[in-house]
């Protein structure tokens, strides 16, 4: 909080600024400044698509704003249905649940976790799946990241207790970008009679020869027996939903307190987010654009030695010293016409903070040029570990 009262009085605070326009594709005015829209989850560049968005407008203009109501009573819709009903189908799952927004589909997640459970979560799970393990009554515990050999003792510990394990991570890490492990996670949690939970948020619509996800990329989609997501990504639009059984999801529709006493999704967010996955089930060119922009951000990282990842990740984090070496050099991207997304403890690891940039179909090759101009002249240098070496000099 020091450092960002110190940034607030010196112009660089970073959080809640206002998007005042969208100069073109990928790009964005923030209070004033043009920059390169380098924060965004738009990975597929959806959001701006003109059949997305007319697609949010007939559904307005035809039925309103909002449906007024949860979906177990009135907020269930044709567009809702259609959108469940085509999602399940692409996903290859019998049911799905649509909810208000991302966080909110995994908070409905905690009516999975009963007392005869016990929750086993990736430490580097995002901040809605942590906040659903504290409202279920399931023993929960949290394996290192991506390190089976923890997961596999922790399985053997809450098998020797009697309780039912229940395996939870995600499929790319919304932070660093990095895929999970999922072949060794599935199989541990398959000979441990384990329920399988994967959020797919940052991965379903961009990964997988049919954009299915992680598991579709790894091969083991059909280990998995939940998997959650969000609409504000890869769809351009709004919402999330769970995938899984049709007694799994009649479960949560009934008894997942976060989805069932809220309002449904407006019908226009709804219609936008039909429309999207359709041009991702339709159009695996747009994938094929993020694909080979990620790559040439991550080849011109590795030139001055940041290492690349499991995969050609749309995320981007890099190391960038204390809170205000931080601050200050996002405000001096900002300025150079680089718009990132810091990250601060507790959001960040304790000690360190980051900065994280996104690459989205609707950047081109230049953008991504100036995005790595830019890296190398404000973001703390790296040694070939990726941990940083000599940030520039910071004002008092």
């Amino acid at each position: 909080m020091a450092a960002l009262n110190r940034a607030r009085q010196t112009g660089g605070y970073p959080f809640f600024r206002r998007i005042t326009g969208q100069p073109g594709p990928g790009e964005v005015f923030v209070e004033g400044l043009r920059a390169i829209n380098a924060a965004s989850g738009d990975y597929l560049g959806l959001a701006a698509d003109p059949r997305v968005r007319e697609a949010a407008a007939a559904a307005a203009r035809e039925l309103g704003a909002s449906c007024s109501g949860s979906p177990v009573v009135i907020g269930t819709w044709s567009v809702h249905a259609q959108l469940a009903e085509e999602l399940a189908d692409f996903l290859h799952r019998p049911a799905v649940l649509l909810s208000t927004t991302g966080y909110q589909a995994n908070l409905t997640l905690a009516c999975l976790f009963g007392e005869d459970r016990a929750v086993i979560a990736d430490r580097h799970i995002h901040a809605s799946l942590v906040d659903a393990l504290r409202l279920g009554p399931a023993k929960y515990r949290r394996f290192r990241h991506n390190a089976p050999d923890h997961l596999a003792r922790l399985l053997e510990e809450a098998s020797g207790q009697g309780l039912s394990p229940v395996v939870l991570t995600e499929g790319a890490f919304s932070l660093g970008g990095e895929l999970a492990v999922l072949p060794e996670i599935a199989d541990l949690a398959g000979r441990h009679g384990g329920m399988l939970i994967v959020d797919g948020a940052h991965d379903i619509g961009i990964l997988g020869p049919s954009g299915r996800g992680a598991g579709e990329h790894l091969g083991c989609e059909q280990d998995i027996d939940v998997l959650s997501g969000t609409f504000s990504k890869a769809f351009g639009a709004g919402g999330g939903y769970l995938a899984g059984s049709t007694e799994l999801i009649e479960h949560c529709r009934l008894l997942g307190r976060a989805t069932m006493y809220s309002a449904s999704m407006p019908p226009p967010t709804a219609a936008a987010a039909l429309r999207a996955l359709r041009i991702i089930r339709d159009e695996p060119e747009q994938r094929a654009v993020l694909a080979r922009l990620a790559d040439r951000l991550h080849d011109g990282l590795a030139e001055v030695g940041y290492d690349r990842p499991n995969w050609a990740s749309p995320i981007v984090t890099l190391p960038a010293g204390d809170a205000d070496q931080c601050l200050h050099t996002w405000r001096a991207m900002l300025e150079a016409g680089v718009f990132a997304a810091p990250f601060l403890p507790p959001a960040a690891p304790t000690g360190q903070s980051l900065l994280r940039l996104s690459v989205t179909a609707a950047h081109t090759e230049a953008h991504i040029d100036h995005i790595l101009e830019v890296v190398g002249q404000l973001v703390p240098t790296v040694d070939t570990t990726g941990v940083a070496a000599a940030p520039i000099p910071c004002p008092a």
